[in-house]
């Protein structure tokens, strides 16, 4: 085994030891691939709250040991082997996953302005759109969130060809009836 493997946690999502389960959680225990650990220690902290008062539970020791270790072959083949990259997370990936955990991930397609911003823009409100610790203001600040240009483009080019694809598949089941 290379030694920077050495150095991984065995913490289940980062925070909990499957050997102690929910009595001793690390919070701000990962380093955001981008964008601010904030949200994510907010998210794990949220977790944690739920646990304590058994508004969810956690797997069992060996489906978190397992969990781990599916979680570290991934690591291994997406990021760069060292030292210092053993408790990277994607935030918007990463909290999505807890957010299920507890009910707050966020249901999108009921209102396609606010999908269209939250696929295009980035926001740690959306996490408080339902479930506990939903916020009434959550929405409105979501859709006040600026739109990262670049996505907002590309958005709008994909779903141009999403378009013309259905477009070109319509015209050619049309033609085969006529």
């Amino acid at each position: 085994m290379p030694i920077c493997f050495l150095f991984q946690i065995n913490l289940y999502k980062n925070v909990f030891s499957p050997k102690y389960g929910h009595t001793l959680g690390f919070i701000g225990f990962a380093q955001p691939t981008s964008g601010g650990l904030v949200s994510i220690s907010e998210m794990q902290s949220r977790w944690m709250a739920e646990l304590i008062t058994g508004a969810v539970r956690l797997p069992s020791a060996p489906e978190m040991q397992n969990s781990i270790i599916k979680e570290r072959n991934w690591e291994r083949s997406w990021y760069y082997s060292s030292k210092r990259l053993t408790i990277q997370k994607i935030p918007l990936l990463y909290n999505d996953e807890i957010a299920e955990m507890i009910g707050c991930k966020p249901s999108l397609f009921r209102d396609p302005r606010l999908t269209w911003n939250l696929l295009f823009s980035v926001s740690a409100f959306q996490w408080r759109l339902e479930g506990p610790g939903k916020w009434l203001g959550a929405k409105k600040q979501c859709l006040s969130q600026p739109r990262v240009p670049l996505y907002h483009y590309c958005g709008i080019f994909i779903l141009i060809l999403v378009l013309i694809v259905i477009l070109s598949v319509v015209l050619h089941l049309c033609d085969r009836f006529v």
